[in-house]
């Protein structure tokens, strides 16, 4: 019956972290920017949708990595403590691709972009004013699929004003 528990942890663990992400995803590419005019707040909200996105995605993984450690130190050894060990390896190798494809799309020139990196697909969120031309689409999509190994057709390139 542990074991049993253990399991039905891990398994709504795993559909939260799913759907955080798939809702976050969803919010950045509708959400348009939204600018806060109060000066009084305590708590300063990220003027926004790109840097609002980032912040929730920190947020997000320090929910999720506190959560799985919670399962490895509390399971020991044990096969759901395994799970947990690597899924965190699997969403920090997530986070060192993104921070890497961001840092090289900087130092290409694109100043303002955020980079999500799933198990089967990755998604490029560009501040652009002007629609991407065909070499940049092209830079940006051959050196995502060169990091991830994904393929063409599993990488989004999304503008946003």
């Amino acid at each position: 019956m542990n074991n049993m528990i253990k399991r039905c942890l891990w398994a709504a663990l795993a559909l939260a972290a799913l759907a955080a992400d798939s809702a976050l995803t969803y919010r950045l590419a509708t959400a348009r920017s939204v600018r806060t005019a109060s000066a009084t707040a305590s708590v300063r909200e990220p003027a926004d949708a790109l840097q609002s996105f980032r912040l929730e995605r920190e947020q997000l993984r320090a929910r999720e990595e506190a959560q799985l450690n919670e399962i490895i130190y509390s399971d020991g050894s044990g096969e759901l403590a395994g799970q947990a060990r690597q899924r965190l390896m699997d969403m920090l190798d997530r986070a060192e691709a993104e921070n890497m494809l961001e840092g090289v799309l900087r130092a290409r020139g694109f100043d303002d972009a955020v980079v999500t990196v799933g198990e089967r697909s990755a998604n490029v969120l560009l501040r652009r004013e002007a629609p991407l031309n065909q070499r940049e689409t092209a830079v940006i999509l051959e050196l995502v699929m060169r990091e991830t190994g994904l393929t063409g057709g599993s990488v989004k390139i999304i503008p946003v004003k």
